[in-house]
């Protein structure tokens, strides 16, 4: 194992759910010493757009004035929904609010229907990744606080202020999702996480390779996006992966990839990822009843790995 220490976050239940389930997680995951909580960012569900979803910006706002430890952040925030320089001022103040706990997910945004649906235009790939990477060179500069000038094929400020400044420095940690070469190459060359899709995790170390080759002298961290599905004996690690098999399998093979089992089998799944270069574990744990329970043992499956 490496000697880093591991980080373990934790997707919210967003989907389909009521706000209290949020506050549940929240609060589970921060009382259980889990190192971050992240959201997404529709417009609509994916699957089924009459389904209930909430807004991701405004819900972690609240999450973050409801915990007072763990880090926040999207997986991801799609560029294309937010002006930068509204998107600027947005991160800079939660930065404030939450004394500096914010990540920035950011991503070149994908699910064509909530465009259509809300009227924003949906760019090509290529044009979607050039203006994610200019949006990126575009707030690296806000977040010093201006006045910034930025004249870009997409992007026009004049004498912009970000102020106040964001409390760390530099501004949040920026965090982007991908899997395709130019968007690997990207990610190495300016961002500061690369995170996993789990359909990618196959794929994991080829994917790495190529974000750390692009990256050159640059540090990027690494995190994934894995399906967990743990329990603190073999019925409740067995529920978990019986509920995870129906809710989750847009991920993958959630045996294969995920980390899954009683908490033995599991710790020995979480050290496998550390070893191959994983600095931090994002779980999308399966929405149940038990779902609490399952967070719980996900919590304690953190704890085992910080100290073996």
């Amino acid at each position: 194992m490496k000697e880093e220490r591991i980080e373990f976050g934790l997707v919210l239940t967003q989907f389909s759910s009521r706000w209290d389930h949020v506050v549940s997680d929240a609060r589970l995951a921060e009382e259980g010493g889990l190192d971050s909580l992240w959201l997404v960012d529709h417009l609509l569900m994916t699957r089924d757009p009459r389904s209930d979803i909430l807004e991701g910006w405004t819900s972690l706002s609240a999450v973050a004035a409801m915990t007072k430890r763990v880090r926040i952040g999207h997986l991801v925030l799609s560029a294309s929904f937010r002006n930068p320089g509204l998107l600027g001022k947005m991160a800079s103040t939660l930065d404030v609010v939450s004394n500096g706990r914010l990540d920035l997910g950011l991503g070149a945004g994908w699910h064509e229907p909530e465009y259509l649906a809300f009227g924003y235009r949906f760019l090509s790939a290529g044009e979607r990744r050039r203006y994610l990477e200019e949006y990126v060179d575009a707030l690296r500069q806000l977040f010093e606080g201006g006045p910034v000038d930025f004249h870009g094929e997409y992007i026009d400020f004049k004498a912009a202020y970000c102020r106040p400044r964001p409390v760390q420095e530099g501004g949040p940690p920026i965090v982007v999702g991908a899997s395709q070469p130019l968007m690997l190459n990207f990610v190495g060359r300016k961002a500061d996480v690369w995170n996993c899709p789990s359909a990618a995790l196959p794929r994991f170390d080829e994917l790495r390779g190529q974000v750390l080759d692009a990256a050159g002298d640059r540090s990027v961290r690494t995190t994934i996006q894995v399906p967990v599905a743990v329990g603190r004996d073999r019925n409740e690690a067995k529920a978990a992966l019986e509920v995870g098999r129906s809710h989750m399998d847009w991920m993958g093979d959630i045996e294969a990839i995920g980390i899954t089992g009683v908490l033995d089998e599991a710790v020995e799944k979480a050290i496998a990822y550390s070893d191959r270069g994983v600095d931090g574990i994002i779980a999308v744990l399966p929405g149940s009843k038990g779902r609490p329970d399952f967070v719980e043992a996900y919590a304690e499956l953190a704890r085992i790995v910080r100290a073996s």
